[in-house]
């Protein structure tokens, strides 16, 4: 986790560990829901290249 880079890092540990979903990380970084959808979809493919 520490290995991404910061825009797919935190949306998506407030998605994966704090359990938020996006519209409620979109409110707290005050960006776009779908800029956070995109950011968690990229941070778990990123995530799954650097475990394998």
């Amino acid at each position: 986790m520490q290995s991404l880079p910061d825009p797919p890092r935190t949306p998506l540990y407030l998605a994966l560990y704090e359990g938020y979903t996006a519209p409620e990380i979109a409110a707290m970084l005050s960006a776009p829901v779908n800029t956070i959808y995109s950011w968690i979809n990229r941070g778990k493919k990123q995530l799954r290249e650097a475990l394998q």
